[in-house]
């Protein structure tokens, strides 16, 4: 898949490789999302949609990983 469609499923454009005064509501945010894809996984039944909802679940990690990431490089400066 390309960033686009990835960029229009999750909202990127409030990050940042710099110190980011609102990570830690990035952080809050992208916790929720990883726990609503988990929730949707949780709930698809349909095979065509159960690879959809691991394609989400795993993007909403990353994305939640990646700020975390960020989080420890910055308390570490």
């Amino acid at each position: 898949m390309s960033f686009e469609l990835i960029s229009k499923i999750f909202d990127f454009s409030n990050l940042s490789t710099g110190v980011n005064e609102n990570l830690e509501e990035q952080i809050i945010e992208a916790r929720e999302e990883w726990d609503d894809a988990r929730n949707y996984f949780n709930s698809v039944s349909d095979p065509d949609l159960i690879d959809h909802a691991i394609y989400l679940l795993e993007a909403a990690e990353s994305k939640y990983r990646y700020l975390l990431k960020q989080k420890r490089s910055i308390n570490k400066n």
